[in-house]
């Protein structure tokens, strides 16, 4: 019994030394296990921190175009802001010209219409010029006729003139020796 006993409590304690035994091999596998996933946990740490520290890089260079993109923004609005002020000017500048361009029009249109008058005025004048030469020439016909027929009476008359002055001579001696 004794030997029993101290069988027994000796398989117990084997099987008890083997338990831990496998507890500590079980243990051991599973801090190997446990080391190993620290040691991926770990990798994937560093993994993540280098890619935490590419974007906050990344951010940062982000940042930095934001940055340069909100000057340019700021910029590319002053600039905005003057090219509108620019067009604005463009636009009563256009304004004053088209006012300036139908002014001319107006103008333009008027002046014609005067010289369109003036064309039919000098047209009306040129014909009464053209009736007034042709009266001219007419009356200077008719005058060039009477200075004819003026020549030829003040010839005629002359003569006749001449002839009186011999007739009167004539009487004038026949009284003469009439008289004597």
């Amino acid at each position: 019994m004794l030997s029993d006993d101290k069988a027994r409590a000796e398989f117990e304690n084997r099987a008890r030394l083997d338990h831990a035994a496998d507890d500590i091999a079980e243990a051991r596998k599973q801090l190997e296990d446990l080391k190993f996933l620290l040691h991926e946990k770990a990798k994937q740490q560093m993994n993540l921190a280098d890619e935490h520290n590419r974007s906050k890089r990344l951010l940062d260079q982000k940042h930095l175009e934001a940055h340069k993109l909100k000057d340019e923004g700021a910029q590319k609005a002053n600039q905005v802001g003057d090219l509108r002020g620019q067009l604005s000017n463009l636009e009563r500048e256009i304004e004053t010209v088209k006012i300036q361009r139908s002014e001319m029009w107006r103008e333009i249109t008027r002046l014609k219409e005067i010289s369109e008058g003036k064309a039919i005025e000098s047209n009306h004048q040129q014909e009464k010029l053209n009736q007034l030469e042709h009266e001219i020439a007419r009356t200077s016909s008719r005058i060039e006729d009477i200075q004819k027929v003026i020549d030829s009476r003040s010839h005629d008359l002359r003569n006749k003139s001449a002839a009186l002055d011999e007739t009167q001579r004539e009487i004038g001696r026949c009284k003469d020796s009439i008289n004597k």
